[in-house]
């Protein structure tokens, strides 16, 4: 099945195809000849001759190109002889090869350098037939391409396998094979140890994470060198020794096994790092936290000797300001006031609340320092630190060098010479006692500092994936300066910096125009000296007629809607796409996978997407093993096979005509939903407005109701952070072009990097009337807004933004290849403090397109309109998603970040399934039942959510699945 998005995009005739076209004498020749030049342009291959291959929708979309009947397939079709003298006529007129020795070898080299990056079968193939087409090869059988990608993949295997092996020495090697080791005294190998995911942020969690720190570093695998190595193939045999038993490693050959274990220890080291500074940053802060809610409990405590106080105060001021007092006589009318021996009392009292330990929440993280000196030592020592701007003198790096001086030394007492200048201001009093330096409260604030600094950049963490120098996520210049061009024209922005200033200038002075044209009719936003005015906005009525005509319309198609049970929905959704044979292991036979095999990897998918979980799916069923669905989950529902599999549901989607009502797959918008997590992992936080422990899962929902992307992230985080990572990661063939938030997934730096990319960022913010709005010309007649932007500091400075220009382009470029991901990159960049350059130029650029988004949505009703639409499309996913996830209560058990994201994944994939067996319903509803006859206007179906009704039996596994 093809969408009308991907004929258009393949399989449009051009100007000069015509004129080819015409040279055939008969229309069924004409038809042809075109229907087989779109097919070859499609698939990169002709169609089958005996029987003749015919694809529906591109035989309807040849004809209303050509202005003929769709017909004429008929009797083209079985005029062999025509056909194939089509066929080399139309290799000839677009110089098409075919697959040839010279072609095959080239196709080999290609395929092993792809090899050498990419693990997954399936991904090679894809890579494969994109080549073949950009060489204009014709494409081969199927058998052939995968017989090809067989072979390379076992070279390229073991080309890496031998590369490692080779660079690896004696005393490594036994290491290596020690790790598969059982000890008599202990229950598991050191391997598995390794594996453990984190505890909860504590102090033990922390020494555990710095122990498997320690155990890694002492195998001496950090000598290896693996830059050589793509990172994704590194990530794929890590994912392989994750996944597998010690037996099973053993099992591999010895060059395999190695260079198994090599990367699964590199990648977890920098895993583990990622993990100490994070649980660090948790620590402090819950630190910090009961040291605040200590000092706000001795102040309720203690709130009516408090209240006495201010009392007094009162009276003390009111003496004072009395002009009547005379000076000479106000010592004896204050203590007639109020006596000495109270006001002593008073002030001794209020002494330690202001000087005090109770004058800052800093005393109590210094009462807590010893249990801090349990992990700061070894932390500091395993944490690599260096300073972002290699050269600059950095006090808070001093200060690092002597704490460790003094731990390595016994020393107790500070030298004299203590660096303090890394200490804030508000605690130099606390810090300084005279002359001589407190170690305790020295050390907290080190601590406190170093958080600090690495959270803003200023400070970066080596080998660190989350933490390290913001240059590691910048493409190489090579690579930058061969797409630089293509990728500034995307999105209609200069190359030159100083050109873009001069386009941001005259593109905001534009938006502020146009509001000012609108603003006397506008009703919904007002601005005058003390700043905007909103007015309720006119919601979005249907009269009378129109609500009655969307309920007989609802009516009438629930009453012919087929009631279906959720795995009967799950197969028949399968029967028809095959979504499943992106989780086959093996090369699949032309028959697709066995059955038995389907059913096991649906029941896998419904144990986690439904939070049933493998072994209690296995007692529900009496067909299926907790085995075999543990081998499923382990090795087939991995990251990459779902998302192929999802995108192939979201191109099905997109490709109903029933979708066309909803939308064009063009805008998209994305939120969280929240779920109750109650284990103790490094992950589980602690959500307020859910009150309780929890885990959220950010979901990306295009305008047709198609779920493209999820992904479960800790719901202290920010959702900005996350938003292009569905936008970029993705696989399906949605072009969207317009993405809604909500506040959370709102930031400047988010409108700067979608401008880049050439998307339209267009968040749901709360208060939106107290944003602040800028410009760039400060001598420009801004009407009504001139209060608005009339301060100083909301004017921007285009001179940075010129300076820096090139670099951001290449950043986002970074994003949008895939060599970094979004979210890591952009939480980085978020975090840098003002005194940052590139940040500073990323935030004013983001200032630039927030104002002219503000702008649009104060005065464009029908962008409010659209915002609203598309963030409510996502609350009715939720709330699907929300009676799909109902095992344990709803409530997450899942330890290891794999296993959340398969639940987060297989949950959107059924989703998916039962939006596109929904919209299927309607098309066929709508096809074998007549609207005319039943009165109802098919035109209102834009009214209509393919997630409304209750027809899918969502509470109840079959006791035999296959």
């Amino acid at each position: 099945m093809y969408s009308k998005r991907q004929l258009k995009r393949e399989a449009v005739l051009q100007p000069g195809d015509f004129d080819e076209i015409q040279k055939r004498r008969r229309s069924r020749n004409r038809f042809g000849f075109a229907y087989q030049l779109g097919f070859v342009r499609l698939l990169n291959r002709f169609p089958r001759q005996r029987p003749f291959e015919i694809l529906d929708e591109l035989v309807t979309f040849t004809a209303v190109q050509l202005d003929l009947s769709p017909s004429l397939v008929t009797s083209y079709q079985t005029r062999q002889q025509t056909v194939s003298e089509h066929q080399q006529q139309i290799a000839d007129y677009l110089g098409l090869r075919s697959l040839r020795e010279a072609e095959t070898s080239s196709l080999e080299r290609f395929l092993f350098e792809q090899a050498c990056r990419l693990e997954r079968t399936t991904a090679l193939e894809h890579r494969a037939r994109e080549f073949l087409k950009e060489q204009k090869i014709l494409r081969p059988g199927d058998s052939t391409i995968l017989r090809i990608v067989g072979e390379q993949r076992r070279l390229a295997r073991e080309h890496i396998f031998e590369r490692i092996a080779s660079g690896l020495g004696f005393d490594l090697c036994r290491t290596l094979d020690d790790l598969l080791l059982v000890r008599e005294a202990e229950k598991f190998s050191e391997l598995q140890k390794i594996k453990a995911n984190p505890s909860k942020p504590s102090v033990d969690g922390m020494l555990a994470v710095l122990h498997k720190l320690a155990v890694i570093e002492k195998t001496g695998v950090l000598g290896v060198d693996l830059s050589w190595l793509n990172a994704n193939y590194q990530r794929a045999l890590f994912h392989q020794a994750r996944k597998s038993s010690a037996d099973r490693l053993r099992e591999l050959s010895v060059a395999r096994r190695h260079a198994v274990l090599v990367c699964f220890l590199w990648q977890s080291y920098r895993d583990a790092v990622d993990q100490a500074v994070d649980m660090f940053d948790k620590l402090l802060t819950r630190t910090e936290s009961h040291a605040r809610n200590e000092l706000d409990d001795q102040m309720r405590r203690q709130r009516k000797s408090i209240r006495g106080s201010l009392a007094t105060l009162k009276t003390i001021g009111t003496v004072i300001l009395d002009d009547g007092v005379a000076d000479n006589r106000l010592r004896e009318t204050l203590f007639a006031q109020v006596p000495r021996d109270e006001l002593t009392n008073c002030v001794a009292g209020l002494d330690e609340w202001v000087s005090g330990k109770k004058s800052d929440v800093f005393h109590g993280v210094a009462r807590r320092h010893r249990t801090l000196r349990r992990f700061s030592p070894a932390l500091i020592e395993a944490l690599k630190l260096e300073a972002d701007a290699p050269g600059e003198e950095n006090s808070t790096l001093r200060a690092l060098e002597l704490f460790k001086e003094l731990n390595a030394s016994g020393k107790r007492k500070l030298p004299g010479n203590a660096p303090v200048d890394f200490v804030p201001k508000r605690l130099q009093t606390i810090v300084r006692q005279g002359e001589a330096t407190d170690r305790r409260t020295w050390e907290c604030a080190l601590l406190l500092q170093v958080r600090d600094e690495i959270k803003s950049g200023n400070l970066t963490v080596g080998q660190s994936k989350r933490f390290g120098s913001l240059d590691d996520f910048f493409l190489d210049s090579a690579r930058w300066e061969g797409m630089r061009d293509g990728f500034f024209g995307r999105a209609g922005l200069p190359v030159d910096g100083r050109q873009a200033a001069r386009q941001l200038a005259s593109r905001l002075g534009a938006a502020f125009d146009r509001f000012n044209a609108t603003a006397p009719a506008n009703s919904y936003a007002v601005v005058d000296e003390k700043g905007w005015h909103l007015s309720a906005d006119t919601p979005e009525r249907r009269d009378l007629q129109t609500e009655q005509g969307v309920e007989r319309l609802k009516a009438w198609l629930g009453a012919n809607m087929r009631r279906i049970m959720l795995p009967d929905l799950l197969i028949e959704v399968d029967n028809e796409l095959g979504f499943t044979h992106h989780f086959a292991t093996a090369v699949l036979p032309e028959e697709g996978m066995p059955p038995d095999e389907v059913c096991l990897v649906l029941a896998a998918v419904m144990a986690h997407g439904c939070n049933i979980g493998p072994y209690q799916m296995a007692q529900l069923t009496s067909d299926m093993s907790y085995k075999q669905l543990k081998r499923v989950t382990d090795w087939q529902l991995t990251e990459d096979s779902q998302r192929a599999a999802l995108a192939e549901l979201v191109n099905a989607i997109s490709g109903l005509d029933t979708s066309l009502y909803w939308g064009e797959g063009k805008t998209s918008a994305s939120d969280g939903q929240r779920f109750s997590m109650r284990r103790k992992v490094l992950q589980q936080t602690y959500s307020p407005r859910f009150s309780d422990f929890a885990l959220e899962f950010y979901t990306f929902v295009a305008d047709n109701y198609a779920p493209f992307y999820s992904t479960p992230i800790e719901c202290t985080d920010r959702d900005a952070a996350f938003v292009l990572d569905g936008l970029l990661d993705n696989e399906s063939d949605l072009e969207i072009e317009e993405h809604y938030t909500d506040t959370h997934g709102y930031t400047e730096i988010n409108f700067a990097a979608f401008a880049m990319l050439g998307r339209r960022f267009c968040p749901r913010i709360r208060g939106l009337h107290h944003q602040r709005i800028y410009r760039i010309d400060p001598d420009r007649d801004c009407g009504p807004l001139a209060s608005l932007v009339g301060r100083s500091d909301r004017t921007i400075d285009t001179a940075l933004i010129a300076e820096q220009w090139d670099r951001m382009g290449q950043l986002y470029a970074s994003l949008e290849a895939g060599h970094v991901t979004a979210s890591v990159a952009l939480r980085r960049l978020v975090a840098f403090s003002s005194k940052n350059r590139f940040y500073r130029a990323n935030r004013d650029l983001g200032r630039i397109f927030k104002t002219e988004f503000i702008l649009q949505y104060m005065s464009e009703p029908e962008l409010r309109g659209r915002v609203r639409r598309g963030l409510l499309k996502v609350e009715q996913l939720h709330a699907l998603a929300r009676d799909v996830f109902y095992g344990r209560r709803g409530r997450i058990n899942a330890r290891e970040v794999w296993e959340q994201m398969n639940g987060c994944s297989c949950l959107t994939l059924i989703v998916a399934c039962i939006v596109y067996w929904q919209a299927r319903e309607i098309s066929r509803v709508i096809s074998e039942c007549d609207p005319e006859a039943a009165g109802v206007d098919l035109s209102l179906l834009q009214h209509v959510s393919p997630i409304e009704w209750d027809n899918v039996v969502l509470y109840r596994v079959p006791t035999r699945f296959m």
